[in-house]
């Protein structure tokens, strides 16, 4: 099973989602595995300052989420936290590009499941 830690970073009623260089069609939430022996704020940390070259002011507990992931296609645990951000976030390392997704309507952008399945529902009061 991959484990992984997600930031939820909202702005103007829309979540910021990347795109990876391996699959630049298609956006997820910033985040990423855990390494060693961290925990959630310094995975999360840790991601962010690679992908989205920002800090961490605040981070709240949002949810767990299990699918199959779309690129690995294996088992997948996703920890979601609603994150504020210090800075402007600009795509790093292995990032391709990143997006705005509105949470209130439809986008035509290819999403991960975390996203269309979890955290926009739950958003939105449907879960």
């Amino acid at each position: 099973m991959i484990k992984k830690v997600a930031a939820i970073i909202i702005k103007n009623d829309c979540i910021l989602s990347v795109s990876k260089k391996k699959a630049p069609d298609f956006y997820m939430l910033p985040g990423g595995k855990y390494e060693g022996l961290e925990n959630d704020i310094e995975a999360l940390s840790r991601e962010l300052r690679e992908e989205l070259n920002v800090t961490i002011s605040k981070m709240e507990f949002f949810g767990d989420y299990e699918d199959i992931s779309m690129l690995e296609n294996e088992n997948l645990f996703l920890r979601t936290y609603i994150t504020e951000i210090k800075g402007n976030p600009y795509p790093d390392n292995e990032i391709h590009n990143m997006k705005w997704i509105p949470i209130h309507s439809m986008c035509k952008a290819k999403l991960g499941s975390g996203i269309t399945k979890f955290v926009i529902p739950k958003l939105r009061g449907e879960v």
